[in-house]
């Protein structure tokens, strides 16, 4: 008996050292292939780089790596680079990468990296910029997509109407000039999704707040910044890149359309050849109290 228990164990042992060698080189095979992969680029300068946070670009680029299953590296070039120094800080990073992703103030230099190398796809991320007059690039290669202006600002609204709670209070939506129309009519939609309507007041500069009370959010989007200088207890949706350590507690909800946020779905979008795409922006919640996982996956799956 014991013999015949020895024996069965000596194969349960075996089946285990085959499961563990043949786990062992999927995992080895995968790493080599990651690691031969062509990378993705991101051009970024180091007040992006200060401003976002460096541990918070680490452990983005890791999850957009792990994503898009390439490394994905940030390329830091200075605030004042020139078209050139921006072409060799690319070549220094990789002689031939899979896709190389511009902020939109770089989209001069991206046009002509995309006429140096017309075999790599080039991303311009507009953010909620016009592109009329975009530089433009001869290359079928060349992809230039905007911020997803309406779902940001449904969502936002979304989230605006769960943190009212149903008190009937009043929302203020501060929004620079150029997205005033377009944002207005998507937050609004989203804000009265809710059986009762909700009053929202829309502002384009702080100076004309004080002359309304009773509000229960306030949504910073490109204008009224000074607001979060100044602790008013009510929940605030925030617009920006800004690493969230560095934001009042107040602020509830970080609306990120950067190029790190944006990153895996821009790849995507190009590699499919898509020349016209919006990329929605990525929400981070801040306070998990007031918005916790049972209001945000109701808000997304409304959205």
């Amino acid at each position: 008996m014991y013999d015949i228990i020895l024996f069965r164990n000596m194969k349960i042992n075996q089946k285990i050292w085959i499961i563990a060698a043949v786990l062992s080189f999927v995992v080895l095979t995968l790493l080599i292939v990651f690691e031969v992969r062509s990378p993705v680029l991101i051009l970024g300068e180091p007040s992006f780089i200060e401003l976002y946070g460096k541990n918070r670009i680490r452990s983005e680029s890791f999850r957009s790596s792990l994503a898009l299953f390439r490394y994905v590296k940030i390329v830091d070039v200075a605030n004042n680079a020139g078209d050139d120094a921006i072409q060799i800080a690319i070549a220094d990073a990789s002689s031939r990468p899979f896709c190389v992703i511009f902020p939109f103030r770089f989209a001069s230099a991206a046009a002509i990296y995309s006429e140096q190398n017309p075999n790599i796809s080039v991303v311009v991320l507009a953010g909620r910029h016009s592109i009329e007059n975009a530089p433009s690039s001869g290359q079928s290669g060349y992809f230039i997509y905007k911020t997803d202006i309406e779902a940001d600002f449904y969502r936002a609204g979304r989230v605006a109407a769960a943190l009212d709670m149903d008190n009937n209070g009043k929302t203020a939506l501060f929004l620079e000039r150029g997205l005033r129309l377009q944002a207005e009519q998507a937050f609004s939609r989203g804000i009265n999704k809710q059986e009762s309507q909700m009053e929202t007041h829309f502002f384009s500069s702080f100076s004309d707040f004080y002359t309304i009370s009773g509000f229960s959010c306030v949504v910073l989007a490109g204008a009224g910044f000074e607001y979060i200088d100044e602790n008013h207890g009510i929940p605030v949706i925030l617009f920006t890149w800004l690493d969230p350590s560095m934001l009042p507690v107040d602020v509830v909800m970080v609306i990120d359309d950067s190029p790190l946020a944006q990153a895996v779905h821009a790849v995507t979008l190009a590699a499919a050849g898509e020349k016209d795409g919006h990329i929605g922006s990525r929400f981070l919640i801040l306070d998990k109290k007031r918005i916790n996982w049972r209001i945000w996956r109701k808000i997304n799956i409304d959205s």
